[in-house]
């Protein structure tokens, strides 16, 4: 299921046409302060007819520990009706934006999801590529109407193309350092940076309030509340309902090849396990600056997982898993709880919804949780999370 987890930059100096703050403290600018009830890496104040967005976490590579300093960001979104501030003292290398934004360029499918329920798709010029899960949005993409700069997992935007496509500002997650080394280069080309760390939101809940710093840029405010809103409630129904249940153990972990499983241990990812009242024996303390999963051995997982009730044991990474006498030491295998990460996808466009709607649906992947641990909860079909079907019986 992985994959899902966000915060930004403190680029190097100089970047976003100037030097960086005089202070990353994201809780000290002057205004009025913009509630984001569950946001940690960014914050709001609006003064004087605009607003200063700021940004901070650090780069976390996949699977792996943050690299690098700690990296921040500062916005300021300026009605294009009003007159900009003077971009000098806290203003000063701060990136200067018009909003409502008209062109959006986008390098993870996730930013699709977010302009999707926006109901702003068609302002999309450029996306990672052809991998959508949005079979009208796919279509553009090949027919050239929206430009690929490529995927922004392991590789920065393709500039040519970026460049191309002329947009007002370009959504960017920062899979790895490359992203981060590339940034200063595209703004220099005059093109505005929003990095998007969602996989740094402690709260799986933060990543939706990333729906309302788009709608404060593309002027959808009122749509991009009422939607996380509605995703809150309905997170907040799930978690008091599976609280009145028995407290069942699951372990989520996906055989990578070799002798080695990825089971999510921490951060936003484990929160939802234990939302749905479930007991992860995997389970560290959170650390913003690691994966949401570790690697660890056959003999590791069988000794902290086997007596699991219910286990996730596959998603779109995994690798086929078909050695019984292992698979005989787990409950959740005799008992027939088994489930795995592989709902809405569509094989002929490579495409996984679950790295797309799912990031901002926590939701929807709760409520798939629920129903699998507490079987007498279960009023709905799965659509993230379902029955596994492909491991040997």
């Amino acid at each position: 299921m992985r994959a899902i987890a966000g915060a930004i930059a403190l680029l190097l100096a100089g970047c976003g046409g100037g030097n960086a703050p005089p202070s990353t403290d994201i809780e000290t600018v002057a205004g009025r302060h913009v509630p984001m009830p569950f946001a940690k890496t960014f914050r709001v104040v609006e003064r004087d007819g605009y607003r200063i967005v700021d940004l901070k976490a650090s780069v976390v590579s996949w699977g792996g520990n943050a690299i690098g300093e700690e990296q921040f960001q500062r916005l300021v979104l300026v009605p294009r009706t009003a007159p900009a501030p003077a971009m000098i003292g806290e203003l000063s290398g701060a990136t200067l934006i018009r909003t409502p934004v008209q062109r959006i360029a986008s390098n993870t499918g996730y930013h699709e999801a977010m302009t999707r329920v926006l109901g702003i798709n068609e302002r999309l010029v450029a996306v990672g590529g052809v991998k959508s899960y949005d079979d009208e949005l796919r279509t553009r993409v090949r027919r050239g109407e929206v430009r690929q700069i490529g995927y922004g997992w392991h590789s920065p935007p393709e500039l040519d193309a970026l460049i191309a496509s002329k947009p007002d500002i370009l959504l960017m997650s920062m899979g790895d350092m490359k992203n981060v080394a590339a940034k200063p280069r595209i703004e220099a080309l005059g093109i505005a940076v929003v990095p998007i760390f969602v996989d740094n939101e402690p709260d799986y809940l933060g990543r939706v309030d990333y729906v309302r710093l788009l709608g404060m840029l593309a002027g959808r405010e009122a749509e991009a509340n009422a939607f996380a809103d509605m995703v809150a409630r309905n997170v907040d129904a799930l978690r008091k309902a599976a609280a009145a249940q028995p407290t069942r153990s699951v372990i989520s972990a996906w055989y990578g090849r070799g002798d080695r499983w990825n089971p999510t241990t921490r951060n936003a990812d484990a929160k939802l396990l234990r939302d749905a009242n479930g007991h992860n024996p995997m389970e560290l303390p959170d650390d913003p600056r690691r994966d949401s999963f570790d690697r660890i051995s056959t003999e590791q997982l069988i000794a902290r997982g086997a007596d699991a009730d219910c286990w996730i044991l596959r998603d779109s990474h995994s690798s086929p898993f078909a050695d019984l006498s292992t698979l005989r030491r787990f409950k959740a295998w005799r008992e027939g709880c088994l489930f795995a990460s592989d709902g809405m996808q569509k094989p002929d466009a490579d495409a996984f919804d679950l790295y797309e709607m799912a990031v901002i649906r926590p939701d929807i992947v709760l409520r798939d949780l629920v129903q699998m641990l507490h079987p007498q909860l279960r009023s709905a079909p799965f659509v993230y999370i379902r029955p596994d079907t492909q491991t040997p019986r």
